[in-house]
């Protein structure tokens, strides 16, 4: 599995927001300025973060973004799920006319492909960021 930019720059601002030691909004170029990232592509992603509810925005001088539900409850996979446009798809979900490999035969390999995936998102729902952000 190949974690894209989008996946890993979120991690990395989110991992910002959470190293901070009181809980109060950080901007976003604060973010990226800490973590090296480019501010328009994380522009992009916090607007993904926040319609999924894992950052919220705090408007006004003092604002930015703060996480909108504590580090313990915030998965790899909820990240996942909010930044990248594809990432549940399914392999193969048996239909040859959606699967030219298929042939016109059941394919051999979707509930193999399936399997897999099901247990990577496992494995991802159990990462929960603030392991992430004790690792820094």
């Amino acid at each position: 599995m190949i974690i894209s930019t989008k996946t890993e720059y979120a991690v990395r601002a989110l991992v910002e927001i959470g190293k901070q030691a009181e809980e109060k909004p950080i901007s976003i170029s604060d973010i990226c300025r800490k973590a090296d990232l480019p501010q328009k592509y994380i522009e992009q992603i916090f607007r993904k973060l926040k319609q999924h509810r894992i950052v919220e925005s705090i408007h006004g001088s003092k604002g930015g973004y703060m996480l909108a539900k504590p580090e313990k409850k915030i998965s790899l996979n909820d990240i996942m799920n909010a930044v990248e446009e594809n990432y549940n798809a399914e392999y193969c979900d048996g239909n040859p006319e959606h699967h030219s490999h298929c042939i016109g035969l059941p394919c051999g390999f979707h509930d193999l492909w399936n399997e897999i995936r099901d247990h990577m998102v496992d494995y991802l729902k159990e990462i929960k960021l603030d392991y992430i952000i004790s690792r820094f």
